[in-house]
């Protein structure tokens, strides 16, 4: 393993060299009683006595983890805000320290810039940014991961700064939703990365392979890493598993290795990586859209952008119950129910589903006056949000499983007859609560829906290559805006664009 800058590292010239403990510290020396500046040896230790003091325990725990990977750079290039997030700033990250990597070029690992965020979890302890630290043991301290992201020095001699905007960017969306991301997450972004015509137009979330759990005076630490794919790679994850295609890309010499390097300037998916029909039920249980829905009937002209938002009571109850989820789940979440999707629409609207549907709906509000059963709906989603209907149809309620859409404090979820402890049943399949639509979807339905909406799964490929010939051949996409509906059923479903959802 490297650790260290390594020969033929980069010079940093035009950019300003500023780590966080030179940042915070003092650059007077300590004087004797007598005003002459004390021994070597004594400001030494003084130096390191003021850091100790003036340096966040949080953050200093971050450095010296990121100093055993790299101590020939005691001082990295680092971005840091002009208003810190405390003061009203928008930015949470503090500070984004950004490392030379040299790789291991006889394992295909490029040489990159390694990116490293501080912030998400807790530096300071004394409840500015996060709550007060839980004293437990194990417990996490903030958010209880830091971001981080390798790119590729390939023609690059000093590290760009869009990495450091990318991250910032997640950590308002961590901040502002109180949504957690996992190994494993996906999340798609829908431009280059680097703001380009590059293939790299999403994310995939991994544990970084080189910076380990790290314990603070303010509790426990992992890094995350957001791995660049394709819009290949990104449906092939939501077909399949995340990790899975990770596996995919660090096999393949082109993609940057065991380290998961992201290339920017990569023009194709990992070779490996093939879309495929996924195996029942798919692992993927849910995602976040741009949605809403009204009662059935009600004149367009008359149709709410959406009901009122949940009760506070049952928006915690849902968070609660997502959090329960997120604690169970196996390592590898490889089990029908364990796998979420984390997907984004301009990262404004980005939300965790719900993992674990039933037993929110074995709330303590079952039953209360509160939930409505309606005689139909119609439902209205955004063309990504759409194009797993397909999937929800057939990899999930066709085999007994859930599968949620979720924005805010909105939810619609398709469930199975079978399906324990729902409020919706098969003589009342359509049940509301607030914000939360629950829709039973019987048999004769699921293949009614399966034979006319197979063709939104094409609303996805706008910005993936082709795989085959037989592939580009396919038709295009549906034109949107349009409009499913099962009239004996008494359901409806309409998909729009981004730009339809004001």
């Amino acid at each position: 393993m490297s650790t260290g800058s390594g020969t033929g590292a980069p010079p940093p010239s035009g950019l300003v060299r500023s780590s966080a403990l030179s940042f915070v510290a003092p650059a007077q020396l300590p004087t004797t009683a007598d005003g002459v500046p004390g021994n070597s040896q004594d400001m030494d230790r003084e130096q390191i006595n003021q850091t100790d003091r003036l340096v966040p325990a949080g953050l200093k725990a971050l450095c010296e983890t990121c100093s055993r990977l790299y101590p020939d750079q005691p001082n990295p290039l680092q971005v840091t805000t002009r208003l810190k997030y405390w003061l009203g700033g928008h930015d949470p990250l503090d500070y984004i320290s950004m490392y030379w990597n040299p790789g291991k070029p006889e394992e295909n690992i490029l040489p990159h810039w390694h990116y490293v965020s501080f912030g998400l979890s807790d530096l300071h302890g004394d409840g500015r940014v996060h709550p007060p630290p839980d004293p437990s043991p194990g417990a996490p301290s903030g958010y209880g991961f830091e971001l981080t992201f390798r790119l590729s020095a390939e023609g690059v001699t000093q590290p760009p700064l869009w990495p450091a905007a990318l991250l910032q960017a997640l950590a308002r969306y961590v901040f502002t939703t109180g949504n957690k991301l996992c190994a494993g997450d996906h999340i798609s972004w829908h431009r280059a990365l680097d703001g380009g015509a590059g293939r790299l137009r999403h994310l995939l979330v991994a544990a970084d392979p080189q910076l380990r759990d790290t314990n603070t005076a303010h509790g426990s630490v992992s890094f995350l890493q957001m791995v660049g794919c394709t819009g290949r790679e990104l449906k092939a994850a939501q077909r399949g598993s995340g990790f899975e295609v990770l596996k995919l890309i660090s096999e393949d010499t082109n993609c940057g290795g065991s380290w998961l390097v992201s290339r920017v300037n990569r023009r194709t998916s990992a070779r490996a990586v093939r879309l495929r029909r996924p195996a029942p039920p798919a692992q993927l249980a849910g995602v976040s859209a741009r949605l809403r829905w009204q009662p059935w009937g009600e004149p367009p002209d008359e149709q709410p952008a959406s009901p009122s938002n949940l009760p506070p009571s049952v928006e915690q109850q849902i968070k609660e119950t997502l959090q329960r989820g997120l604690n169970t789940m196996t390592s590898d979440r490889s089990g029908p129910e364990g796998h979420m999707s984390t997907d984004s629409f301009e990262m404004s609207s980005m939300e965790r589903a719900l993992p674990q549907i039933p037993e929110v709906m074995q709330g303590s509000w079952r039953g209360e006056p509160m939930v409505e059963y309606l005689d139909g709906v119609h439902i209205v989603l955004n063309a990504e949000g759409a194009s797993l209907l397909p999937l929800a149809i057939d990899g999930r309620v066709s085999h007994g499983s859930h599968f949620t859409w979720r924005e805010c404090g909105r939810a619609v979820t398709l469930l199975p007859p079978a399906v324990g402890g729902a409020a919706a049943t098969p003589s009342r399949p359509y049940a509301a609560q607030g914000s939360w639509l629950q829709v039973i979807i019987p048999k004769e339905l699921a293949a009614d829906m399966s034979a006319q909406v197979a063709s939104l799964a094409r609303l996805a490929d706008t910005d993936s290559e082709p795989d085959s010939e037989e592939e580009t051949e396919q038709k295009d996409p549906p034109t949107l805006p349009t409009t499913f509906t099962w009239p004996k059923h008494r359901l409806k479903i309409t998909v729009l664009s981004d730009s339809e959802f004001l």
